[in-house]
């Protein structure tokens, strides 16, 4: 995970993940089978013509500068390797790679940068050529006015009683409809893509295309550091937010808006409600019931409440367990002792109550008459 500072304030965290799982024998497999196969597969490459890979760089936002003398990078990607090359664009965008020697095995890619912002495509070469590249680039905006929230939707998914929690997902369409790139400007969180999250939140995990992107920690919940283009971008993000006995109210916010927004959970999880955005009503998916809260227009900069109610409470055995497996080892067995001997103590006050009634019964059987007749409220 990329860790480090921004402005003194927020903490990057990375925003791709890159999870693979192959067996011990396939990884055997596939070391003896490609020092079998690498001589063989460098052959395969070498008798390949060299394929050139050429394109354009258009500007498309009006009136517009030219797009000479533009650094086009190359880009080679293998499952343990990457190089790259770059070249420069002429008068009318145009750039091109020549003698590229194609390996299947490779993924291969361009990209630019202009006015700060990254803009790329994927190549795909068959039979030795390339489709026509264009690559649409945008003079950069720095103003927040151009972007706005297609749509919001928000699903709890689960609760876990152990470490009462809930864990939710959402999707956020992000949409700019100029003719302009967005790009953060340098006044701090107020100028970056910023999402809110319930106070605890923890697991952040951010998905999203937006080429070159960064996610930062800020108040109350990130941003995501990278331009946007025109168009479409989907912005994936799952959490776990903690919660205090069998209800809770959490807060979201909408700096950009919403044109609508979908609220989702299934019946077995928890109980939804919002006073702000109305009853929710009942729906399927799948032959699973949910709970649906729907609305739309909701204006820039809005906050709403919703209501979470049935969560499940945790038992004493369930804060142990929580207890242990958060604890760090060295408090393992303090916290141990502590919720053992929490325990013992109902069990201490009935055997003291036992030895009382064996030692003075007459004492025991006065305390419950002066107490009964208290309660008949006679003197």
């Amino acid at each position: 995970m990329k860790t480090g500072n921004f402005d003194g304030e927020m903490t990057i965290v990375s925003c791709t993940y890159l999870r693979v799982g192959v067996g011990g024998a396939l990884i055997a497999l596939a070391m003896i089978c490609g020092l079998a196969m690498g001589g063989v597969r460098a052959i395969a490459v070498a008798q390949q013509p060299p394929v050139t890979i050429a394109g354009q760089v258009v500007n498309a936002s009006p009136g517009s500068d030219g797009v000479f003398g533009l650094a086009v990078v190359l880009h080679m990607q293998g499952a343990d390797s990457y190089d790259n090359m770059t070249t420069i664009t002429d008068g009318d965008g145009n750039f091109a790679f020549e003698g590229i020697l194609h390996d299947p095995a490779l993924v291969y890619g361009v990209s630019v940068r202009y006015q700060d912002a990254l803009y790329g495509t994927e190549i795909v070469i068959a039979d030795g050529a390339t489709t026509e590249i264009v690559i649409e680039v945008y003079d950069a905006i720095y103003e927040q006015d151009v972007i706005r929230v297609g749509s919001a939707s928000l699903l709890f998914a689960d609760t876990d009683r152990v470490t009462q929690t809930v864990s939710a997902l959402e999707i956020v369409k992000v949409v700019n409809d100029s003719d302009f790139t967005f790009v953060p400007g340098n006044e701090g969180p107020m100028s970056l893509l910023r999402f809110g999250l319930p106070p605890g939140a923890e697991g952040l995990q951010v998905d999203t295309r937006l080429l070159g992107a960064d996610v930062v920690q800020v108040d109350r919940g990130f941003a995501v550091i990278g331009s946007v283009p025109p168009g479409e971008h989907d912005i994936m993000f799952t959490y776990a937010f903690p919660y205090d006995g069998d209800r809770t109210t959490i807060e979201k916010s909408f700096p950009f808006g919403a044109d609508s927004l979908r609220v989702l959970s299934p019946d077995e999880v928890l109980t939804l409600g919002s006073v702000d955005l109305g009853a929710p009503e009942s729906i399927s998916i799948g032959e699973r019931p949910y709970q649906l809260i729907e609305t739309a227009d909701i204006e820039r900069g809005r906050r709403v409440e919703m209501q979470l109610t049935g969560l499940p409470r945790a038992s004493l055995a369930d804060r142990a367990q929580a207890m242990v497996t958060n604890a760090r080892y060295e408090y393992a067995a303090p916290a141990l002792l502590v919720v053992f001997l929490t325990a013992l103590i109902p069990f201490a006050v009935l055997r003291h109550r036992a030895r009382r009634a064996a030692a003075a019964p007459a004492d025991v059987a006065a305390a419950e008459h002066i107490t009964d007749d208290g309660v008949d409220g006679s003197v």
